[in-house]
């Protein structure tokens, strides 16, 4: 959705059906496409950064992050634990 009328339109529509202010909502339009434009490495980094500051271990980080990229909307190829080790780290 590269086109800014685009975007307008579905603001516009999310503040309709949702009762938000529009300014409201076109935060939240951006922050979804935002989110559904990241890319499997970005996602990646951004989990590892979350669970961590949420005191979870590396072991069991890797694991669910690597069954979180197979549920995404878009889902990833299957990263091995090493690849998302290497994307963290790398």
């Amino acid at each position: 959705m590269s086109d800014p009328s685009d975007l307008d339109d579905l603001a516009a529509y999310v503040a309709r059906a949702s009762g938000l202010d529009p300014s409201t909502a076109r935060r939240v339009v951006d922050d979804v496409l935002s989110y559904l434009g990241e890319s499997p490495e970005q996602f990646v980094q951004r989990r590892h950064a979350a669970l961590l500051r949420l005191g979870h271990r590396n072991d069991e980080i890797y694991g669910r992050i690597a069954g979180e990229l197979a549920q995404r909307r878009f889902p990833a190829p299957p990263y091995s634990l090493r690849q998302i080790r290497r994307i963290i780290y790398g």
